[in-house]
């Protein structure tokens, strides 16, 4: 399901990112496209024993007992820079970049877009799923 996800986001930020009309769009799917690849590749974790099916039951089950003011896109860049060491830099700068165009100013560079998209596609040179 995250795979399929993950496509479906990146296939919508390929069709964007030509129009250069929606470029705080085209960073914002490449972003969750990354981060559902990225939980895609980490899941299923095994942990102390147990194997946790995916990123929220390890979330609620795990981490959020081990730190109650992590966030799960916190989270997520932790275990990405434990697991998919390689692919790290790529997938912080989207959740940042990300996160300025959602919430700070949804003025996005064209340059800035095809970024976005070159890092998602660095990204995934990183998986093997």
């Amino acid at each position: 399901m995250k795979k399929l996800h993950a496509i479906h986001n990146e296939d919508t930020c390929d069709f964007l990112l030509p129009t250069k009309k929606f470029n705080d769009w085209v960073v914002t799917t490449a972003f969750y496209s990354a981060l559902h690849y990225v939980q895609n590749e980490i899941f299923p974790l095994e942990d102390s024993g147990t194997t946790y099916a995916e990123f929220n039951i390890y979330f609620r089950e795990v981490l959020k007992k081990k730190n109650r003011r992590l966030t799960k896109h916190s989270a997520t860049i932790q275990l990405v820079n434990n697991r998919i060491f390689a692919a790290s830099p790529y997938y912080r700068w989207l959740h940042d970049t990300c996160m300025n165009a959602r919430y700070t100013n949804y003025v996005v560079s064209d340059g800035k877009a095809q970024t976005a998209k070159a890092f998602l596609t660095n990204l995934k040179q990183h998986l093997t799923k």
